[in-house]
Formats: structure tokens, C-alpha cells, sequence
């Protein structure tokens, strides 16, 4: 059974000749519910979800006669009240038809059903999953939906196509890859740096075959940013590397599995 789990009464000192709160010490509950006093820290469990979450609050809460939340027997977590207040009084989430409408007039498809956003306990910040009109399947809360926030996998997409459009020759080719290669030393960082070297003016990340080279020779962004091509060296040797390149065209090729 949910219920009133400790009280702390709170300790009282000066600082700067002002009173104020020192610490709190445990009390007996039957003290408080006798002495009835505010300004005590109650900790407490939700009579609603019984989620065995620890709840604290004042005393005050419990002792005022308006509030219908939380009482001496009875008590409620803030998700709860929240829910309460916001959806079975007020009720002013969204309707779920309207939040479906929103997705379909841009073509997206959702698949979550009314009953599981019903029984939220917070309907704005629901994730629904969806499919947007590229077919990526992703969540969306009605927080972020209503502000104008869509598919995130597109919108990645769509700056990364912007920035290159607008570029050519030399540094539309460093550009892709430089971004390639993040994502590469993101996803094979325990491959290419396997003594977790921090990246610094001491250590830098270094593409086995230059990326002058490759561009020189036509060769693909996506094989010179290939984590075989990536290694972890000092700054004295990556500097003394310069654009040289420590293997071979043919190797590259045979171990990105482009050969």
C-alpha cells in the first residue's frame, strides 16, 4: 500500500544573525500527524501509480484544506495531479484525431494507436511513432510537431546536401571527406584509436592515404574516409607525414573491399 513513507523536521540555526534552515532530522510520523506542523519535508509514495518512486514535498501540502491532491490519507505524485488536472478536468491535451489530420497533411504515417495515447501520462511529450514521407521510421512528441520540428534523418539529410551544392572542386571534396570521416571515427573509434588517445594538438586522426592524393587521383570521399584509412598518430609524425601517404593505392583499395 502507497503511503507516507518518513517526515523530517527542519533544524534551525543562524547565519549572519539571520534564522534559517541548518539540516532535518527524522521524526516519528505519528509526531506529525499530531503536531500537524508546516515547513516539514514529507517523503511519500503515489496512491495513483504505485510506482514505489519516493516523493517529497512540504508538509503544507498535506495540511491545506484546498488542495485535494494530497491529504493525511491519501496521496498523489506530481505526474499524477498533473495528468488529473491537465486531462480529466481541464482536458486540454489534443485530441488524437487532430494530432493524426496534422501528420497526414504532410504525408507521414502514424503508428501509434488512441489507446496507447490515452493512457499516457504525458500526451504532449507522447512519442509517436511515425514514418515520414522518405520512409524513415522515427518518434515525434506534439510538443516538438506543433513547433515546426520534423523527421530529423531528412532534415540531417537536407543541410548536409545544402552545404555541398554550394561547393566544388577542392573543397566540396575535403568537405565530404571531412564528414565522412567524423562519422567513420565515431562508429570505429575503438578500431582506429584503440588507446583512446584524446584528439589534441599532441595526437591528431590521419588518413593513411592523403587526402590531396585521393583527390589528385579521382578516388572516392566515402574510400578515403574508410576507417582502415584513418589511424591515431602524434603530431611530430603526422606533421612530418605532411600530405605523403604511408600505403599504397593498391592497398587502400584491397582493404576497403574496393578493389
Amino acid at each position: 500500500m502507497c503511503m507516507i513513507v518518513d517526515v523530517w523536521k527542519p533544524n534551525f540555526g543562524k547565519i549572519d544573525n539571520k534564522k534559517c534552515v541548518m539540516s532535518y532530522g527524522l521524526v516519528d510520523t505519528d509526531q506529525f500527524l499530531i503536531e500537524k506542523k508546516t515547513g516539514w519535508k514529507v517523503r511519500y509514495t503515489c496512491d495513483v501509480c504505485c510506482d514505489g518512486k519516493i516523493n517529497v514535498t512540504t508538509s503544507h501540502v498535506f495540511l491545506n484544506s484546498k488542495v485535494i491532491y494530497n491529504t493525511l490519507k491519501n496521496q498523489t505524485c506530481r505526474s499524477c495531479r498533473s495528468r488529473f488536472s491537465e486531462y480529466d478536468i481541464k482536458k486540454t491535451y489534443i485530441p488524437f484525431e487532430l494530432i493524426i489530420k496534422s501528420f497526414l497533411d504532410v504525408n507521414y504515417k502514424i503508428l501509434t494507436n488512441k489507446n496507447e495515447y490515452m493512457l499516457s501520462k504525458n500526451r504532449s511529450q507522447f512519442k509517436h511513432n511515425v514514418i515520414c514521407d522518405n520512409g524513415h521510421q522515427i518518434t515525434a512528441t506534439w510538443n516538438n510537431w506543433s513547433c515546426g520540428k520534423r523527421c530529423g534523418i531528412c532534415n540531417e539529410q537536407n543541410k548536409f546536401d545544402n552545404s555541398v551544392k554550394h561547393k566544388d572542386g577542392w573543397v566540396q571534396y575535403n568537405y565530404l571527406v571531412r564528414y565522412y570521416t567524423e562519422k567513420n571515427y565515431k562508429k570505429y573509434k575503438g578500431i582506429i584509436n584503440p588507446n583512446n588517445f584524446r584528439r589534441s594538438k599532441k595526437h591528431h586522426l590521419d588518413h593513411k592515404y592523403s587526402v590531396s592524393e585521393g583527390f589528385k587521383n579521382g578516388i572516392l570521399p566515402k574510400i578515403i574516409s574508410d576507417f582502415f584509412n584513418l589511424e591515431i598518430l602524434t603530431s611530430y609524425d603526422n606533421l612530418r607525414k605532411n600530405k605523403k601517404c604511408s600505403i599504397t593505392l593498391d592497398e587502400l583499395y584491397y582493404n576497403t573491399g574496393y578493389l
